[in-house]
């Protein structure tokens, strides 16, 4: 089989020849620190190959973004602390200098949608039939590679909740969903509205095994919207991109979501979702649970990445507790439960990924012993993250630098 007949196996679930080799990528905090562990800059750009992963397509610069962006400005520098207002309009606090690299410590202080009026001038830069957003060659060429693909074909995109919480931050929107659920309504419709707009050209010329929405809506056991909420304001715009989406021959539509999934799932599962990922295990996620209550289901992540952190015999637990349940209950692809971070070493992550592949394989979850080939490919180890290392650097005083 093929990765993309594989992918569209579990999708339906059914038993294919082997699991997808899918691992979870590296943050770049995460290469910045392996680097120094002995990873070669060959290494790094050419991951996917040096690891051996699957992979996956799909249609490159599909643009989602504001257009024209807000004007970016300085308000106040102080030692380590800059006040600016970023490209999106938002007004925040960050730290100039960052703990690690690829993440950004910040406080956000003001959005720039409050009210009818502010969406209003929002919207205008939001056209999906913008010709900068589909029509540049880069978009043509990945179609044409999606067509005849060998491995599965991935379209992501903000969803209604993500892209909203983007122009009213956090707090605004819970609050307006109480004080002004009419302009909640319009921003979720306007948003699936542009989704389709834009989608819709693309997904007359290719198949689409997975298309992701992010949203990114719960916290740790429990959403960000209620229940009730959700049926209110979200399940009608899923079920509306949903319907669309399997029109236009997509196989599954998940949902992309830290945090606890399950009443997300209650909610809005076979509806308007076929699956969620990434699995998040410190939220109180259990794959073999979700697979248990939602029949049909397809789902992916779900390896907690604290286990990798210490021992080898504490990660090949964790890793062979998620293969188990993926053998014996189906539609179910293990992979870490979200970026992988700077604190797992990278030896202990290089046995993982030929543990998994072992797994996937099917080889015995009891005796395999992986090989341990790429790790003898490393050069040595110069020095190890130490996180509180890094957050002291990026906290201390300009002198102390």
């Amino acid at each position: 089989m093929t990765a993309r007949q594989r992918f569209q196996a579990i999708i339906r679930h059914e038993r294919p020849d082997r699991l997808p080799y899918t691992f979870g990528g590296p943050r770049a905090s995460t290469f910045a620190a392996w680097r120094k562990q002995g990873l070669s800059e060959e290494q790094q750009a050419n991951w996917h190959r040096f690891v051996g992963e699957d992979g996956a397509t799909g249609i490159g610069t599909l643009d989602c973004g504001w257009r024209p962006p807000f004007e970016e400005v300085t308000l106040e520098i102080d030692g380590n602390k800059r006040i600016w207002v970023d490209s999106w309009g938002v007004k925040r606090l960050d730290a100039i200098a960052q703990p690690t690299e690829g993440f950004q410590t910040r406080k956000y202080i003001e959005f720039p949608v409050k009210c009818p009026a502010d969406f209003e001038a929002m919207k205008q830069r939001f056209d999906p039939h913008d010709p900068a957003r589909t029509a540049n060659e880069d978009w043509r060429n990945h179609l044409e590679r999606c067509r005849d693909s060998a491995v599965p074909v991935m379209v992501t995109v903000p969803g209604p909740y993500w892209r909203t919480r983007d122009w009213c931050g956090f707090e605004g929107l819970s609050l307006m969903v109480y004080d002004q659920p009419a302009l909640v309504h319009e921003m979720f419709e306007f948003w699936t509205w542009f989704l389709m707009e834009l989608l819709d050209e693309p997904l007359k010329h290719i198949e689409v095994d997975e298309l992701i929405t992010n949203e990114d809506m719960a916290f740790k056991g429990q959403a960000m919207l209620s229940p009730a909420k959700m049926r209110e304001f979200l399940v009608p715009c899923y079920r509306k991109l949903y319907e669309f989406l399997k029109e236009r021959g997509v196989r599954a539509v998940v949902m992309d979501c830290d945090g606890y999934n399950n009443q997300i799932l209650d909610t809005m599962y076979p509806e308007c979702l076929d699956g969620i990922q990434p699995i998040e295990i410190a939220a109180g996620n259990e794959p073999e649970e979700i697979l248990a209550r939602y029949p049909g289901i397809f789902i992916h992540g779900g390896i907690d990445k604290r286990e990798l952190r210490f021992s080898r015999e504490q990660a090949r637990a964790e890793v062979a507790r998620r293969f188990r349940t993926a053998h014996e209950q189906g539609g179910y692809i293990p992979h870490v439960d979200h970026g992988v971070p700077p604190d797992i070493p990278l030896r202990n992550f290089l046995y993982y990924v030929e543990l998994a592949k072992g797994f996937a394989r099917g080889e015995d979850l009891e005796t395999y012993k992986p090989p341990c080939e790429l790790e003898q490919q490393l050069g040595p180890i110069e020095e190890m993250f130490d996180p509180r290392r890094a957050i002291a650097l990026a906290y201390a005083d300009d002198d102390e630098h």
